[in-house]
């Protein structure tokens, strides 16, 4: 008999028509549910269950699901019904607001500037505050799997069992890298968990420790399974395909050390990065080689931009690409002398498996996760040793056999991941809670 799970993609809807904002949360529930559907002995039901806005939830999820490339193999329940018979005014308001075509125009232009105020006046009408009535029929389900948001309400869910992802405990750890607002849903997450009937996966086993430890659950009721790089990622071997792609992106055709951080957040530890690049090339004038960081500008950085200003006289050495396109990282990726991750704290660290599944050496923080992630196949140091950073930096970029053999180790540590096996593991959770009933 299948098992029936109501699978939430409400991060999915809210972030799909964002091209610049897929980060390890939408990658992992997209690549996860595409790897569940190819299992016979699963029933996926997608739901927009594990949301407090359920009409733009309602909305925003059947958009996605709309232009899911397998959703033949899938439904799509509607879990908002609203009080006020007004489910043709929420599609009406918000389909233009999550579509990719709106959410490409710039900031401020006047289609822009008109719907998204509208939006915000939507807003504060409170009418959705009211108007959030939720239906769900938890009786015809095995498992509810919320990928992120927190756990709906008993009286929804019933006694059919409950699965949540939990990525990492930084808003809680370190709340100095988040927004206040990211703290205190964090804390909410967490107080949807019912430690002695509900059940959790993590994505790392640093975060398994830590979220046991922090919350006093006991191990029985949790799990790991790791993420993995798309397949889409790989070594791009035609020296041709790297420097076109890297024109478009304004990447001069020089050795390069490449670090990807989607929002260029304080916790990447960029501005630490530059500085001891700075240092590397100030100290080596005779080197020829460049700083490439990738992430979107959609936020404003202070941290970076006062770093810039201080190091101006070395600004043309260092490119901001701001977002690249997934298929366009390969050849970016397989371009760069090392790939550099200096972060201070990851939850796994996917940019680092997608560097390695191209064949590029690693220069990894030595902290939380990340040691998971690169094994012994790369370089791993402190997050704040500017020494050690610096020395690997310069021995990889003047060591040719150093070069290859991290580049054979990166390919080589990156096929023990796979989103295969991590639904195989998941399938076997699933079935464990549902022995457990």
């Amino acid at each position: 008999m299948k098992i029936k799970v109501a699978y939430d993609i409400t991060f999915l809807g809210k972030f799909f028509s964002y091209s610049d904002n897929k980060v390890g949360v939408y990658r992992l529930t997209e690549e996860l549910l595409l790897e569940l559907l190819k299992d016979q002995n699963i029933d996926i039901s997608l739901t927009s269950l594990c949301t407090d806005t359920p009409a733009f939830s309602s909305v925003n999820c059947q958009l996605y699901y709309n232009q899911f490339p397998q959703k033949d193999f899938c439904k799509f329940i509607n879990s908002f019904k609203s009080r006020f018979y007004l489910n043709w005014f929420y599609k009406l308001c918000l389909s233009t607001y999550y579509s990719k075509n709106f959410q490409s125009l710039p900031r401020y232009s006047w289609q822009s500037v008109l719907v998204r105020g509208f939006f915000k006046l939507l807003k504060l009408t409170s009418l959705t505050d009211y108007d959030n009535q939720q239906i769900f029929d938890s009786k015809k389900y095995d498992l509810i799997h919320s990928t992120y948001y927190k756990l709906p309400p008993k009286n929804l869910t019933g006694n059919t069992p409950r699965l949540i992802t939990i990525y990492d405990l930084i808003p809680i750890k370190k709340p100095e890298f988040v927004t206040p607002p990211l703290t205190l849903y964090t804390q909410e997450i967490l107080k949807s968990i019912n430690p002695e009937t509900d059940w959790v996966v993590c994505i790392s086993e640093y975060t398994h420790q830590e979220f046991c430890e922090y919350t006093g659950m006991h191990r029985d009721r949790t799990f790991v399974t790791y993420l993995a790089a798309d397949k889409n990622f790989y070594p791009v071997t035609n020296q041709e395909i790297i420097n076109n792609i890297n024109q478009k992106y304004q990447i001069p055709n020089t050795p390069y050390f490449l670090c990807l951080a989607s929002h260029l957040d304080p916790r990447k530890n960029i501005p630490h990065l530059i500085n001891t690049f700075v240092d590397l090339i100030s100290e080596n004038p005779s080197l020829d080689v460049n700083l490439v960081l990738i992430g979107t500008t959609r936020y404003k950085r202070p941290d970076i931009e006062k770093t810039m200003q201080q190091i101006a006289q070395y600004k043309s050495r260092i490119i901001l690409t701001g977002y690249v396109l997934d298929q366009d990282l390969s050849a970016i990726y397989s371009g760069a002398i090392a790939f550099v991750f200096p972060s201070l704290y990851e939850g796994f660290g996917l940019p680092i498996l997608e560097a390695m599944q191209c064949g590029t050496p690693v220069i990894s923080s030595n902290v939380t996760s990340l040691p998971e992630v690169v094994g012994d196949s790369g370089i791993l140091v402190e997050p704040q040793n500017q020494h050690q950073l610096k020395k690997a930096m310069l021995d990889i970029l003047t060591n040719t056999s150093l070069q290859e053999s991290l580049s054979q180790k990166s390919i080589f540590r990156a096929k023990q991941f796979s989103w295969e096996k991590c639904a195989n593991e998941t399938v076997e959770i699933y079935k464990k809670i549902i022995a457990n009933k």
